[in-house]
């Protein structure tokens, strides 16, 4: 068989080479497009498995919850305090498998519950009034506010009265005193922070004298708090909308795993049914928190 003229074996070479590179080419997008997909299902599996992480803390928040409801109820004074094991469920960047766990629990009752003026209360009304003077916001914005909740009905989160006219930074200092619960709730004493004893209080003594007290064990259900201590001393009653337990709390966590983090932000209910202390997550938030939500490490 005669031999093909030089030009046209040059030409069959040139067209191999193309057909060469063509075939890396193809074979390259395979190799990466697989590389891809391994890549993602290793994503996947670290974010499940952070996620399962988190649920976890999530659980463990519901059983104390679940077990401080039960010992209460059998010595029959109901009270929520800083001092008790739920309030101490907490890591900050715990070293796990593959990664890291933070892990706070809190009460979600130690702020005034802006949903109570969804309900048309007076002494809501008040209690709003006197933060929003404590944090700068104007009469006007307090205002739009009540007529905000009253149209609308309940907020899942302080993040929604911008449509009031409420500020970023307000928001941010808002948050620090108040929180969004979906029913009506009293502010716990024995979490509150001194601030909002204050406003609720009206009086910076009072507020001082409940800090004290509480961190002497608690105030239980129905005590009264001490102003002095020894015969003759003066006693208060806890002020309208306050009160000594809570039925709403936070868990929140984040889990680092394989260069992948997942949060996880739930608002756990607590009640008794039937006799029986049960906590329930009724809303879950993944990725950002609602503004209220406790900080780690806090």
């Amino acid at each position: 068989m005669p031999r093909p003229p030089s030009g046209e074996r040059g030409m069959i070479l040139v067209n191999v080479l193309v057909i060469v590179m063509l075939a890396t080419a193809v074979l390259a997008v395979m190799l990466a497009a697989e590389d891809n997909q391994i890549e993602r299902s290793a994503h996947l599996r670290f974010a499940g498995q952070a996620m399962a992480t988190a649920r976890g803390g999530e659980m463990s928040a519901i059983a104390a919850l679940r077990r401080d409801l039960a010992q209460d109820m059998a010595a029959g004074n109901r009270s929520d305090t800083l001092a008790e094991p739920w309030a101490n469920i907490a890591d900050t960047d715990a070293r796990i498998v593959g990664g890291h766990f933070s892990f706070v629990v809190s009460d979600a009752q130690n702020r005034f519950n802006i949903n109570n003026l969804a309900h048309g209360d007076v002494i809501s009304i008040g209690a709003l009034e006197a933060v929003a003077v404590n944090v700068g916001i104007a009469p006007d914005t307090v205002a739009a506010i009540v007529v905000l909740l009253h149209k609308h009905g309940p907020v899942q989160d302080l993040s929604e009265l911008r449509a009031a006219g409420v500020g970023e930074g307000e928001l941010q200092r808002l948050s620090l005193l108040c929180v969004a619960l979906p029913t009506p709730t009293t502010v716990n004493v024995n979490t509150a922070p001194e601030a909002l004893l204050t406003i609720m209080t009206g009086n910076p003594a009072t507020a001082h004298a409940i800090i004290l007290a509480r961190g002497k064990g608690g105030i239980g259900e129905g005590g009264t708090i001490g102003l002095k201590s020894g015969p003759g001393a003066d006693h208060i009653l806890l002020p309208p909308g306050t009160g000594v337990a809570s039925d709403y709390f936070w868990a929140r966590g984040r889990v680092t795993s394989g260069g992948t983090s997942q949060q996880l932000t739930s608002l756990l209910h607590r009640r008794l049914d039937q006799g029986q202390p049960v906590v329930v997550a009724i809303q879950r938030w993944r990725g950002a928190a609602p503004l209220a939500a406790p900080a780690f490490g806090k």
